[in-house]
């Protein structure tokens, strides 16, 4: 049976909430969200993690490892959703260029080297890069110092909620707001060194 093709309405409803992606890759996307995850976050069967030794001791020390169904509160769920929805709403590199009107090789060098100056994901059908890096039509102020600084194996949830989320020690006396996330602080043209010091030890 060949494949459906998806309807205008489901396109537009996309489109419309800023995703320029189709169904199809949509749907690529979680699939790849959901694999990660599973490889990086602990099963609700502790006993698939275990040894049978290990087993025998924790359950002769009363620990309960019985399988458990967490339903809709499914932490691994639930951080499959969040990354999912962090990766459909990236750009890859070829709409990074364009937005920044550059060549997609200066993305993909700039991806690559070491350290990298832009933060991205890389995926089997090619790169991801948040949009917590791009201010309008170009880059927040400062993002490469910043990026530089990151630990790579730091999973990519928590680095975009890091970037967005308010920090005690970002203080903007002058601004009415007064806590900036790392993006507002680079955005509001504050320097780029605090945060970079910051990203340096997350």
């Amino acid at each position: 049976m060949p494949p459906s093709t998806p309807s205008p309405s489901t396109v537009a409803y996309l489109h419309a909430h800023g995703l320029q992606v189709t169904p199809e890759q949509l749907d690529g996307l979680v699939q790849e969200a959901i694999d990660r995850l599973q490889q990086e976050l602990f099963r609700s069967d502790p006993r698939r993690e275990l040894s049978r030794e290990e087993i025998e001791i924790l359950e002769a020390g009363g620990f309960d490892l019985e399988p458990v169904d967490l339903g809709g509160e499914d932490p691994l769920a639930r951080a499959a959703a969040l990354y999912s929805g962090l990766l459909k709403t990236s750009l890859d590199t070829a709409a990074a260029a364009r937005l920044l009107g550059v060549d997609p090789s200066r993305i993909r060098h700039r991806l690559t080297s070491r350290p990298p100056s832009l933060y991205g994901i890389r995926l089997g059908s090619g790169w991801r890069l948040p949009r917590f890096q791009f201010d309008g039509e170009r880059l927040v102020p400062g993002i490469g110092e910043v990026v530089a600084e990151l630990d790579p194996e730091l999973h990519p949830a928590t680095v975009h909620n890091w970037f967005v989320s308010s920090n005690p020690d970002l203080v903007a006396e002058s601004l009415a707001e007064g806590l900036l996330s790392p993006r507002d602080w680079l955005c509001h043209g504050f320097p780029p060194r605090a945060v970079a010091a910051l990203a340096r030890h997350l």
